[in-house]
């Protein structure tokens, strides 16, 4: 119990023997018992007490946990800027094919495409061989291959 081997327990027994006596030693030890047991109860009655105390704990411990499983519900429920993409898209498209479809009627009332806008029928394909080259040549070939002039 106390971690007192059988020597140590005779030598006790011996030293009790002698110093309260023989006539006495029953007694001392019945009531050395009581006591002991009255101890033993005591401490096992406090562990109860303790244990049947409001924990601080306990009375989070609800609260704790309905915040997990929102948590947890709001983190694998798909967002609703994720849900509500195809309606979105869906709104988009009809506006851009109408712009196509106006687009497409200004130039058949008007003579033509934009000048600027080339426009080539999709079944014709050009290769590099067929490519016209550019109207206005980049002027930054030219600075590079012009001969310096020596200012002295």
């Amino acid at each position: 119990m106390f971690g007192i081997g059988l020597p140590e327990m005779l030598l006790i027994m011996a030293l009790a023997l002698i110093v309260v006596g023989p006539d006495k030693l029953p007694d001392l030890a019945r009531s050395l018992a009581k006591g002991l047991m009255e101890l033993k109860k005591t401490a096992e009655n406090l562990k109860h007490s303790f244990a049947e105390q409001d924990n601080p704990l306990n009375e989070i411990r609800p609260e704790l946990e309905e915040a997990a499983k929102s948590l947890k519900s709001n983190l694998l429920d798909t967002p609703p800027y994720q849900r509500d993409t195809p309606t979105l898209l869906d709104q988009v498209i009809p506006p851009a094919d109408r712009a196509a479809e106006a687009y497409q009627e200004l130039i058949k009332h008007t003579s033509g495409p934009p000048p600027g806008l080339q426009t080539a029928p999709a079944d014709t394909a050009t290769t590099d061989e067929e490519q016209t080259p550019p109207l206005n040549p980049p002027e930054i070939g030219r600075q590079a291959t012009e001969p310096k002039k020596n200012e002295q």
